[in-house]
């Protein structure tokens, strides 16, 4: 799917727009105040995928929105869609998209670290 056929994408929405988004998503989570949030929701959270979700993704979704609504997009869940996929898309044509738009991601999901079980 091309990326003008997402709804609600941005007109004149280039992939320079979208590496300095995600460049200025990344500066928003590494600076400031975001940072002891997300260390103290990561921390209570420990390795509980449920807990990271109800804890570190609404920061993340809310750092997030707040900077794609200066890109043209709705400072909102549906926003935050639209801007995933036309980074998916953006991302197949530019690598530095891709690079980028993982390293957005991983904040979102980062590794959880699983125990082993004991078993070879």
């Amino acid at each position: 799917m091309a990326t003008s056929e997402v709804d609600g994408f941005p007109e004149n929405f280039t992939a320079d727009k979208a590496k300095a988004a995600l460049r200025e998503i990344l500066a928003a989570l590494t600076g400031g105040e975001v940072v002891e949030a997300l260390e103290a929701a990561r921390e209570a959270a420990g390795n509980d995928m449920v807990a990271l979700m109800t804890r570190v993704f609404p920061l993340v979704t809310q750092v997030t929105t707040k900077v794609i609504n200066n890109y043209g997009f709705t400072q909102d869940g549906v926003g935050a869609i639209q801007f995933e996929h036309v980074m998916k898309n953006l991302g197949q044509d530019d690598p530095e998209v891709a690079r980028l738009h993982a390293q957005v991601r991983s904040y979102f999901l980062p590794a959880v670290v699983i125990p082993p079980s004991g078993r070879p």
